[in-house]
């Protein structure tokens, strides 16, 4: 009997020991690593590399972009092409590597984030690197040695573990992974799975060697080049029939097993580096791309694979929609991109005449909360952009847009300059509620600093610095734009950057804040206005927001005299056991509650 027990607990033990409890709560920062910081230019990406894929260009003058020019200021290089911005701003670099990121951990621990999300780091052709050609490899013009890196991996037998090296740019990521754990702080990286770019090893081997090649069922070919033809028969399918993303082969229910071995050998490789079953080294988790597009079965296998290593490690899925099938207690992943979250938020904070109520926010937060375990709330990232999305404050400056309209040149509506001071006031409460709600917020880089940008490309421009000096922005007809002219003062917003560095304090400071539950106590679908309680044990933090612009008093009956004002951090008094405050017209109030005082016998 005692055996018995004994064994239920240790499986107990061991089945929460899958779960990364340390991720709770905890508040990620998204890093673009091409656009973020430049730490080394002996590294910049070169010509040869940037037009592996276009031959049609001449590249004669082409050069690494400053990166403090004005974003829509074409280079003496792309006007020569006579191509419109944004036809030609993708080939466009800005020298982004690891060393950058490494020169800026000092800056994202005074911020107070706790985790940082990289989007993808391995050896790929284009800026944003979701066209790999490897996945064992960091990008070689990340790293210090980029031809000395290239020897190296061409040294290799690709499909054979055995034969990998650490290339200089490696060695650097898992310096910049050390320094991160140094901190206290975790670090994740995109896993992009579906499919590669064409320069990726084996399609390589693909094209040369057509159906002889080893590796000619990898990709979903649809038909072969007859050498006899002078035309070129070879065709495959592409992700979103796009023929630059070849699309790994596949069943219904899984990825094909050579390929799934390669992506199970990369995964372990990043997870635990040196193969010690230490994981110190290795990276903390994966953000997987295109989730659903990838067999759910291979992701439940793939999942094993990463808690066999380190079964601590978090997975996260992009996923744009409720998805209880892929996450849940027996799920293939931990958590996801909340993008159910943002989209009410969005509906509720941002929108205007077409606002939802404040019930219907409420509700579909409570939806949210329905979809997905008890537990796995805790750590859902909660984020309000991406690198798939506008800016956020520019999805606040065109409030109005329906959910179909572009945020881009298509529409003719849309505003792409500078937000004004009301925007970035709008923010602010938008950040407060994303500080204070139940989850792991995300920061997409530079939304503190004040960046704004419409959608892809616009919202990946190189990350704003207080110690640079950058040229005014200059929005008109070469812009694409037919809203939005004007010319711009680019600059580092201090006021917006210390009002995220006190709102993650406050969360850092307040368990209730991180791990507590969410207790909605006031909903008011006139004013606009709605109160949660946060509890933790006992930890007891109340917050309430206000979006008209009418104040209103709130009564909140208290069981403890001892209350605090969190973001002012002073002592409020209370009479007749109720707390009272005004709750002013586009802000919001938090207090914290202490536990009553022990009754002296």
């Amino acid at each position: 009997m005692g055996r018995m027990l004994l064994l239920l607990v240790f499986c107990t033990v061991s089945l929460h020991a899958q779960f990364p409890d340390w991720a709770k709560g905890i508040v990620w920062y998204q890093i673009f690593p091409e656009r973020f910081a430049n730490g080394d230019s002996t590294n910049d990406p070169t010509p040869d590399k940037v037009f592996i894929n276009d031959h049609n260009l001449d590249t004669t003058g082409w050069k690494i972009t400053p990166w403090t020019s004005d974003w829509f200021a074409m280079s003496d290089w792309e006007s020569k092409t006579d191509k419109k911005l944004r036809d030609i701003i993708n080939y466009r670099r800005y020298g982004g590597d690891i060393s950058g990121i490494i020169r800026s951990l000092d800056y994202l621990q005074k911020l107070g984030v706790g985790g940082i999300y990289l989007n993808p780091v391995f050896e790929a052709v284009s800026l944003h690197k979701y066209d790999g050609s490897t996945f064992h490899h960091i990008d070689v013009n990340f790293g210090p040695d980029p031809k000395g890196d290239r020897a190296i991996i061409e040294s290799e037998k690709p499909d054979d573990p055995a034969t990998w090296k650490f290339t200089s740019a490696d060695k650097l990521f898992l310096e910049l992974v050390r320094q991160i754990h140094s901190r206290g702080m975790y670090i994740i990286i995109d896993g992009v799975f579906n499919h590669t770019g064409t320069q990726f090893w084996a399609f390589r081997d693909l094209v040369k060697n057509g159906k002889n090649s080893l590796f000619a069922d990898w990709y979903q070919v649809k038909s072969f080049d007859d050498p006899t033809t002078p035309a070129n028969e070879f065709d495959y399918k592409g992700w979103w029939n796009f023929k630059g993303l070849p699309e790994f082969n596949r069943t219904k229910e899984d990825l094909h097993p050579a390929v799934k071995d390669y992506i199970f050998a990369a995964t372990r490789r990043w997870l635990d580096p040196d193969g010690d079953q230490s994981t110190n080294d290795g990276i903390d988790g994966w953000r997987l791309d295109v989730a659903r597009d990838v067999p759910l079965n291979f992701w439940k296998q793939w999942k094993k694979v990463v808690k066999s290593v380190n079964p601590q490690a978090i997975t996260i899925a992009e996923l744009w929609e409720l998805s209880p099938d892929f996450v849940s207690e027996d799920g293939a992943f931990d958590a996801l991109m909340n993008y159910s979250f943002t989209f009410a938020v969005r509906d509720f904070f941002i929108a205007v005449s077409s606002r939802i109520t404040t019930s219907e926010f409420i509700g579909r937060l409570k939806e949210i909360d329905k979809n997905y375990p008890a537990e796995n709330l805790h750590i859902l990232q909660n984020l309000m952009g991406s690198h798939d999305t506008e800016r956020l404050s520019s999805l606040i400056n065109n409030p109005d847009r329906d959910k179909n309209e572009n945020a881009d040149e298509k529409n003719s509506n849309y505003n792409p300059g500078k937000p004004s001071k009301q925007v970035y006031a709008r923010q602010k409460l938008l950040a407060a509620f994303q500080m204070t709600y139940r989850g792991a917020p995300m920061i997409y880089y530079g939304d503190e600093a004040g960046m704004w940008g419409a959608n892809d490309p616009h919202d990946r421009k190189p990350m704003l610095w207080g110690n640079f000096t950058y040229d005014n922005e200059e929005i008109g007809n070469g812009s694409g734009f037919s809203g939005g002219h004007g010319e711009y003062n680019v600059e580092f917003d201090n006021d917006l950057h210390d009002y995220y560095k006190d709102l993650i304090a406050a969360r850092e400071n307040n368990d209730a804040l991180k791990f507590g539950d969410v207790k909605f106590i006031h909903s008011d679908d006139d004013k606009l206005n709605f109160g949660f309680e946060r509890r933790y044990k006992d930890d007891l933090v109340i917050v309430y927001f206000n979006l008209s612009n009418d104040p209103e008093l709130i009564e909140y009956d208290v069981p403890s005299n001892t209350i605090t004002d969190v973001m002012h951090n002073e002592q409020i008094s209370v009479s007749e056991g109720k707390l009272r405050f005004m709750l002013w017209g586009e802000s919001f109030a938090m207090y914290k509650i202490h536990p009553p005082a022990p009754v002296k016998k």
